[in-house]
């Protein structure tokens, strides 16, 4: 059976991993026959939203991406710390603003942002062994930050993503193209899919087929490569 890594950064789209994208996923990947290993960083949050308000809590709460994950992977998640690439066929990195508030250094540091070694690590071992890797919304900008020292042409999408957004691909060395709404762009070269950035009050059925082109667009590469 083919395995899907799948990294989430907590659980709640203005904090951590939007979870109408997380289970959409999750349920493209069950239709596909593919297992799903969910990973996490054993780190606090950024910071901690209201989402009923929309406004950050001020009373010092903090909050585990591994423990918020976990809500969302149904307690079956992993440490990404002790995992390797060997662990999964296909790696894919579902949106939300705690991607890169959680995941990099993007609201303290800006556009001289670093990404969390960790996560690095795994994305960038996972494309030098040739599996391939899936970005959707937010992630994108959290993937052409971690590849810019090792790809050197880089097919991905930008649609969506705010101006700084844009601006940290370009800084990457990518140039960028645009991708509707519910489809993926496909790098056959450097087997990375990518997704446009999503609206909060997006559809439904758009992030559902988003997932589900996401999905199959990763095990076509798969199976192109085997070929």
């Amino acid at each position: 059976m083919c395995r899907a890594g799948v990294i989430l950064s907590g659980c709640g789209g203005k904090d951590g991993t939007d979870i109408a994208e997380a289970v959409m996923l999750f349920l493209a990947l069950d239709r596909a026959g593919v297992e799903t290993i969910c990973m996490s960083i054993d780190k606090d949050q950024f910071e901690v939203v209201n989402h009923l308000e929309g406004s950050t809590q001020t009373s010092g709460q903090k909050r585990n991406m591994l423990i918020e994950s976990a809500r969302l992977a149904c307690g079956g998640i992993v440490n990404l710390d002790g995992v390797e690439n060997v662990d999964f066929d296909i790696l894919v990195i579902p949106g939300g603003k705690g991607v890169l508030k959680n995941l990099s250094t993007f609201m303290s540091e800006e556009l001289e942002f670093r990404v969390n070694s960790v996560v690095q690590r795994i994305i960038v071992n996972t494309h030098l062994s040739g599996k391939p890797v899936g970005a959707m919304c937010g992630a994108v900008v959290l993937l052409a930050k971690s590849l810019e020292n090792f790809v050197e042409s880089l097919k991905i999408t930008a649609t969506g993503q705010s101006e700084e957004g844009r601006i940290a691909i370009e800084r990457a060395g990518f140039s960028h193209h645009d991708c509707q709404e519910g489809e993926v762009l496909i790098d056959d070269e450097n087997l990375i899919v990518t997704s446009p950035a999503l609206s909060p009050d997006v559809d439904l059925e758009v992030v559902r087929s988003t997932a589900e082109s996401m999905v199959k667009a990763l095990l076509t590469l798969i199976t192109d490569k085997a070929l």
